[in-house]
């Protein structure tokens, strides 16, 4: 099959070869876009997105929302790995609710370069905490050391609102004065 060409009439047979593949480019059956998109990349392709972001802990158990945030995450994960902030934002894609409390944060004070996690929920299982240990050490910094991860009752977050309304009725009577007075 014949193809129009834009090469010029001196080109060699390696470009005209090159031309004739790159003219299927777009008979494939995924846009690269839409491979390389977090959101909209088909689930079959998602670990091989997440190989190509860096991501050192990947679970395929995990539902299609969580695997799809951690790769949106990624960037800023590998960004600010071996940070605290890195280390939130790889939990958050596991829909626990934890926080991290540093040594020089800790009362009293721990050993230098060790943090521990604090789990705030009431059914969580063995292997979300198996799930979560193995984030910590994917995104940690190589100095510190994971003392325990503790579980507290469940945070609640939300927004609730008060409303109020005041009323004031005040009645004024204006006399005019008289000239005579």
């Amino acid at each position: 099959m014949s193809y129009p060409t834009l090469l010029p009439p001196n080109a060699t047979d390696p470009e005209r070869a090159l031309e004739q593949v790159m003219a299927h480019i777009s008979d494939g059956p995924v846009d690269i876009r839409t491979v390389k998109n977090a959101e909209t990349c088909p689930i079959e392709l998602l670990p091989w997105l997440a190989w190509e972001n860096a991501i050192a802990n990947w679970d395929t158990d995990w539902t299609e929302e969580q695997q799809r945030d951690v790769v949106k995450n990624a960037a800023l994960v590998n960004k600010t790995r071996g940070t605290p902030g890195a280390v939130k934002r790889a939990l958050a894609s596991l829909d626990v609710v934890t926080d991290i409390v540093e040594w020089f944060e800790d009362d009293p004070r721990a050993d230098p370069y060790t943090f521990r996690a604090t789990i705030h929920g009431n059914d969580i299982t063995q292997d979300q905490i198996a799930e979560v240990s193995a984030q910590i050490a994917s995104v940690k910094n190589a100095r510190s050391y994971l003392t325990g991860i503790l579980i507290n009752e469940q945070k609640v977050f939300g927004n609730y609102y008060i409303g109020g309304a005041v009323y004031v009725r005040q009645s004024v009577t204006i006399k005019a004065k008289s000239r005579d007075e």
